[in-house]
C-alpha cells in the first residue's frame, strides 16, 4: 500500500494473525449457511475508487466474536482527483485508389477521386451492390454521385418509370425559382381523384396561399395540392427548366405525371441541392423534404447520421416504389433509387435501406480533391 495514502497501518506480528484468524472464521460460519457457497462478491467487500491515487481498502464487516477491537489511527480524508482519460481517433490516412475496383460490376463507376480512404471498403461495398443488382435484376434503377468529387454509380438508369410524386419537388423548385409570390392566394378549383389529403377535405373554392400548397404537395405529398400549383402558375418553367438540366420528360395540357428514369431525376435534385445551397428559397424547399409523412425508405437508413432531403412516390396501379434523396453527409450526395414492386411495405422498403447503407460507405472512402 502506497505511503502517501496518509494510513499508518499496523505491522505487528499480533495484529495479523488475529486478522486472519477472525476472516477465517467468518468464512468458514457463512459457508455453512444453506450449505451453499458464498461468491467472493458477497464476502470480499473490498472496493477501490478510480482516482488519481489509490485509497485504502475498507476492512470487512465480520462477526463479533469477542475479538479485540483493532481501530487505525484518526485520518484526513484524501484528496482524490478524478482522471479525465481523452482517446482521440487519429484521422484517417488516404490511399491511392486501386483502378481495378472501378470495372467490372453490374453497374457504372466513374469520375471517382484519385485517393480514398478504404480500398478494401470500397471493394467490399461495390461487392455487396453487385449482389442486390443480381438479386433485383431489372426491376430497381438507381443512381448515386457525390455533388462534391462528382464520383458516381449507375444502375439500369436510363430505364423509364411512372415518375410519381417524385417529380413534386422539381416542379416547386422552378416555381421557386420564377420568383412566384409565395403568399398568393389560389382558389382550389379542380381536385384530384381520388379524393384524398388536405385540399381535397377543404373542398372547392376553398383558398390556400402559393406557399401552403407547396407545404403540402412536398410534406404530406398532396396531390390536389400539386393539381392547382400547375393549373395556377402553369409548365412552361418547369419544361424549360428541364431542357437547360438535359432531363428528357416534359408536362403538358391534361397531365401532371410522366415517366422518368432515374438519370433524369438525378439531374434535377441535384440542381435543387445546388438552389438551396445559393437561395434562402431553395433551402426552404430542402428543409420540408426533411419534415415529409413517408420516411421509410432512405431516410430510415440514413437520417441518424445526418440530415436527409427526399421526395418518394408510389403508385400501385404502375407497380412503382421510387426516392430522390439529398444527403447531407460531409461530402454531400444524391442518391435515387426507382423500382417496380409492390409500393410501402416493409419488403419494399429493404431494397431502399440496403442500397443506402453501401453508398454511405462508399462516400465515406471519398477523398476531396478541392
Amino acid at each position: 500500500m502506497p505511503k502517501d495514502v496518509g494510513i499508518e497501518w499496523v505491522k505487528n506480528d499480533m495484529y495479523n494473525n488475529m486478522k486472519a484468524a477472525v476472516l477465517l472464521l467468518s468464512a468458514v460460519l457463512l459457508s455453512g449457511c444453506g450449505g451453499k457457497e458464498i461468491p467472493p462478491s458477497e464476502t470480499e467487500r473490498v472496493t477501490f475508487t478510480t482516482t488519481a491515487e489509490t485509497a485504502a481498502p475498507e476492512l470487512a464487516e465480520v462477526p463479533d466474536m469477542h475479538s479485540p477491537v483493532i481501530t487505525l489511527p484518526d485520518e484526513e480524508e484524501p484528496v482524490t482527483e478524478t482522471v479525465t482519460t481523452t482517446v482521440t481517433e487519429a484521422p484517417k490516412e488516404p490511399v491511392g485508389i486501386k483502378e481495378e475496383l472501378l470495372s467490372g460490376h453490374r453497374f457504372s463507376v466513374s469520375d471517382f477521386p484519385k485517393q480514398v480512404y478504404s480500398n478494401k471498403k470500397l471493394k467490399k461495398a461495390f461487392s455487396d451492390i453487385d449482389a442486390i443488382c443480381g438479386e433485383y435484376g431489372y426491376s430497381i434503377s438507381f443512381v448515386y454521385k457525390n455533388v462534391i468529387t462528382g464520383a458516381a454509380c449507375a444502375y439500369n438508369e436510363n430505364r423509364y418509370y411512372g415518375c410519381c410524386s417524385t417529380i413534386k419537388v422539381p416542379f416547386c423548385k422552378s416555381l421557386l425559382a420564377k420568383g412566384i409570390d409565395l403568399d398568393e392566394k389560389v382558389t382550389i378549383n379542380d381536385l384530384w381523384i381520388p379524393l384524398a389529403g388536405t385540399v381535397a377535405e377543404s373542398g372547392y373554392g376553398s383558398q390556400f396561399t402559393a406557399r401552403e400548397l407547396i407545404k403540402l404537395a412536398v410534406t404530406e405529398s398532396d396531390n390536389s395540392a400539386y393539381l392547382n400549383l400547375v393549373n395556377k402558375y402553369g409548365f412552361y418553367d418547369f419544361n424549360d427548366m428541364n431542357n437547360e438540366l438535359g432531363v428528357g420528360y416534359y408536362l403538358g395540357y391534361g397531365y401532371i405525371f410522366n415517366e422518368c428514369t432515374a438519370a433524369d431525376l438525378l439531374k434535377e435534385y441535384e440542381d435543387v441541392f445546388w438552389y438551396a445551397n445559393d437561395t434562402k428559397r431553395g433551402d426552404w424547399l430542402i428543409r420540408l423534404m426533411q419534415q415529409t409523412e413517408h420516411e421509410t425508405q432512405i431516410t430510415a437508413q440514413l437520417s441518424d447520421k445526418y440530415p436527409v432531403s427526399h421526395k418518394y412516390g408510389s403508385d400501385w396501379d404502375q407497380m412503382c416504389y421510387h426516392d430522390c434523396a439529398i444527403c447531407y453527409a460531409d461530402l454531400p450526395f444524391v442518391l435515387v433509387i426507382m423500382t417496380e414492386q409492390i409500393p410501402e411495405t416493409h419488403e419494399s422498403d429493404e431494397v431502399f435501406h440496403r442500397l443506402a447503407e453501401q453508398f454511405d460507405i462508399i462516400n465515406e472512402q471519398l477523398v476531396s480533391e478541392e
